[in-house]
């Protein structure tokens, strides 16, 4: 069971002086121990500007179609306790978002917001302003 949903990653710029570690760690995902971090780690990328970003696939999980350089912003899946990465992400990020979107029909957003200086903030969707 799971939900399914469409990841976005927004503007998440690795800093510079973690992209070694976090390239590292991607290369070697299938040593990390929480297995959602692991299978995130799995399908991201860290492309030439620095932004973390999904590998493209042919199993119809790309929300877009890849770049040049085969990477895209956003992947569908069941991204089960997003909160590990968000939590992990949060330490190597300049700032950006991760956004979720219901791929169920129900119209539900949600995501993290980190600030580069290792905190994040969850973020969803909030009605606001008059009735019109």
């Amino acid at each position: 069971m799971g939900y399914w949903t469409s990841m976005h990653l927004v503007e998440v710029r690795i800093k510079k002086g973690c992209r070694a570690t976090v390239n590292r760690q991607i290369r070697n995902h299938k040593r990390v121990v929480d297995a959602n971090l692991s299978f995130f780690l799995d399908w991201v990328a860290i492309d030439s500007e620095g932004f973390l970003c999904f590998r493209a696939d042919d199993e119809e999980t790309d929300a877009y179609c890849p770049d040049e350089e085969g990477l895209v912003p956003a992947k569908n899946g069941k991204w089960h306790w997003a909160e590990s990465i968000a939590h992990w992400l949060k330490r190597y990020c300049d700032g950006g978002r991760m956004v979720f979107h219901s791929r169920e029909g129900d119209g539900a957003a949600w995501g993290w917001e980190f600030d580069g200086q290792g905190k994040a903030r969850l973020i969803e969707l909030r009605p606001k302003g008059k009735w019109i």
